[in-house]
């Protein structure tokens, strides 16, 4: 109901953009089994009542204008909840298997209705298929794709417009055409968002595979040798590139992983640990960086609800509070911390474990980068992009393109956010404020996209102006590289369609009601750690998670941190414990996004830096799952036992920890097993 009424371009209170009031809303709530505590039953109503005040929160807050119409103006007057108008009466119907909410008809006389069943077990449905298919068949594109169907083929059955009417066989074909039409060709295929970060994807490495042609990737690989001599120095060289490409994840994977993995492979890296330090290092820094393309996502979605609670002084937060919200979450951060703190350890101490042992062991002692049966993301066809003999290596042909790249997305971010008509709020000040609202209203797929391409012009004119190549060779390289893609874009596709059918079944919904019992101050955290990791896991997305669960722990995390005097005040409580919670949820929804297998970071990774795909995730899981736990143990444990103000100890104590484990049960994999 909350989703339905705050919906930013179908709400259907959107008519009263035009008035510039809102009345509240009297919420009758009918349940069953009816509830019979008459406090109980005000506090629930209450909740959806407040979402008048929150849609007037959001619309202020919002960075871009209220659309009306296809045709009509795009003027966004401010918003006020008039508290003394009459209430706009809506009717909350919760049953056994579904919720209505109905509100008075528009001024059109069109009825204003939402329905909707509640989800089941069946949600979990396809993520669990391709999961498990992944791991037991080794293929990829098999198990995505019959996840896919089959997760289609059990929405349509049971949710569908057509649900009950459908037959065994009726709904085997419409779920077919579910996934194949309606989700991969309709909803991925033509997404804007979905076009040009394949656009960026495609532009890139066709740069590559010119760069690589021209000699100037070898050239630049020359460059990075002097100081990457061997396993440890080639592995920190990655380590630092990653944290460098600190303001989006998406570039950090593809620019960290395609520049070192020629320098890794040479010192005898296993590509599938070159792949676990660059997704380890792309999503964390990206998430944590207060000048990165997420700040602006991670804020919005808590925005609004923030100006229900108040501070520990009584006074209410402000929508202009929640970058100061989100930089109060950062000590909290456990699990980006510890994972930049993990890669660290594992390079310095030369310590492996698991399925990564081996791996490494394998490129150690046996020469051998990637396993001779591995299907790498990028196929073996880019060997044909390699230079002549007779090619100079200059590694100016390949870095040039690369700042290109780098800078011409970031200028084209600056500019992006400059150009932007709207308001600028009053909390903007200073340098650092300016930067966060240049970047929170850049698209940053575009500026990637165009400079990717800008990247592709570079590399083709420094390879033509220098007669490296002709442009008949510039062309046959550049499609020999897009050709080589073919396999990896697949996967990206089909990964966003699993992640599509899962929103449809409501993956994260269940996930969340199933958890909801489970919650008090105490627990709260780490409920909600391990909740956000799962649906991150199963769906493959950290935003989809985040916007499922932070604009609705806010309230819930300052009510309960407030009736159980969490840290031990009543006043201080509600904020102490909403801080820690926002923290949590963005760490477990980053845990999920960063090793799950149908993620579209973890992808990447393995497309940059062309390794085995099951192989990078079967590798890097291990090492999640310990940065996971111990980010529980020692670090929100102690917070809800202890008081968040211990969060340094917690960090030292968990570093030791990481430390220690690394030491006991690592081992070199210079050496051979005994």
């Amino acid at each position: 109901v909350r989703e339905w009424l705050l919906d930013e371009t179908a709400s259907p209170l959107a008519a009263f953009v035009r008035e510039g009031t809102l009345p509240p809303l009297s919420v009758d709530l009918r349940t069953s089994p009816p509830i019979v505590d008459p406090t109980e039953r005000a506090r629930a109503a209450a909740q959806y009542e407040a979402c008048a005040r929150e849609w007037v929160a959001a619309r202020n807050a919002a960075a871009t204008p209220f659309r009306y119409g296809d045709s009509g103006p795009e003027i966004r007057p401010p918003l006020r909840l008039d508290e003394r108008a009459p209430p706009l009466p809506m009717v909350v119907w919760v049953g056994d298997t579904g919720a209505k909410a109905q509100l008075p008809p528009d001024p059109a006389g069109q009825p204003l209705e939402h329905q909707a069943v509640f989800y089941s077990r069946l949600s979990l449905l396809p993520a669990f298929l391709a999961i498990l298919i992944a791991v037991l068949t080794q293929r990829v594109l098999p198990a995505l794709v019959t996840g896919g169907i089959a997760g289609a083929i059990a929405y349509v059955a049971t949710l569908g417009p057509a649900a009950s009417e459908l037959g065994v066989f009726g709904a085997a074909v419409d779920g077919l055409r579910h996934f194949a039409v309606g989700t991969l060709w309709d909803r991925v295929l033509w997404d804007d968002f979905n076009l040009r970060v394949s656009g960026f994807v495609v532009c890139l490495f066709m740069a590559i595979g010119v760069m690589t042609r021209s000699g100037g990737i070898q050239g630049m690989v020359d460059w990075i040798r002097r100081y990457a001599k061997g396993p440890v120095s080639s592995q920190l060289c990655s380590y630092l590139i990653g944290l460098a490409i600190f303001f989006d994840d998406y570039s950090n994977c593809i620019i960290a992983g395609t520049t070192m993995q020629p320098v890794t492979d040479r010192a005898r890296v296993a590509r599938e640990k070159l792949a676990y330090i660059v997704d380890s290092t792309a999503a964390p820094i990206a998430g944590l960086s207060i000048f990165s393309t997420w700040i602006a996502y991670e804020v919005s979605q808590y925005r609004a609800p923030l100006t229900m609670v108040t501070k520990a002084d009584g006074t209410p937060y402000l929508a202009s509070d929640a970058f100061a919200v989100f930089v109060e979450t950062v000590p909290y951060r456990f699990y980006c911390i510890l994972t930049l703190v993990m890669v660290l350890l594992v390079i310095l101490m030369r310590r492996d474990f698991g399925p990564m042992l081996a791996a490494e062991r394998r490129a150690r002692l046996e020469g051998k980068p990637i396993a001779e049966d591995a299907r790498p993301m990028v196929s073996h066809s880019m060997a044909s992009t390699q230079p002549k003999p007779e090619t100079p290596l200059r590694g100016w042909n390949a870095l040039l393109p690369l700042l290109v790249l780098v800078l011409g997305t970031i200028g084209i971010m600056f500019y992006q956010g400059a150009s932007t008509d709207a308001p600028k709020p009053a909390d903007v000040q200073g340098f650092a404020g300016e930067i966060r609202w240049l970047l929170a209203n850049a698209k940053s797929e575009w500026a990637l996209l165009l400079a990717s391409a800008g990247a592709l012009v570079v590399a083709a004119a420094l390879a033509l102006g220098q007669q490296l190549m002709s442009l008949g060779e510039v062309l046959r390289c550049a499609l020999q590289s897009l050709r080589a893609l073919g396999f990896a874009l697949l996967i990206l596709l089909l990964a966003w369609s699993l992640g599509k059918v899962c929103k449809d079944l409501g993956t994260s919904f269940f996930l969340t009601g199933a958890c909801r019992d489970l919650m008090s101050a105490q627990v709260l955290p780490l409920v909600l750690f391990f909740t956000s990791a799962l649906i991150a896991f199963a769906t493959g997305t950290s935003y989809g998670t985040m916007a499922i669960l932070l604009p609705n722990v806010v309230v819930l995390a300052h009510q309960i941190g407030s009736d159980a005097a969490f840290g031990g005040s009543t006043a201080s409580g509600g904020p102490l414990l909403m801080v820690l919670t926002i923290g949590a949820v963005l760490e477990g929804s980053i845990f999920g996004d960063h090793c799950s297998p149908i993620s579209d970071t973890t992808v990447l990774s393995s497309l940059g830096s062309r390794c085995d795909h099951l192989a990078h995730v079967a590798t890097q899981m291990p090492y999640a799952l310990v940065v996971m736990v111990t980010s529980a143990l020692f670090g929100y444990l102690p917070m809800v036992l202890f008081g968040p103000q211990w969060w340094p100890l917690a960090l030292v104590a968990s570093t030791l920890v990481l430390a220690g484990f690394l030491w006991f049960v690592g081992k070199d994999p210079n050496r051979p097993a005994a």
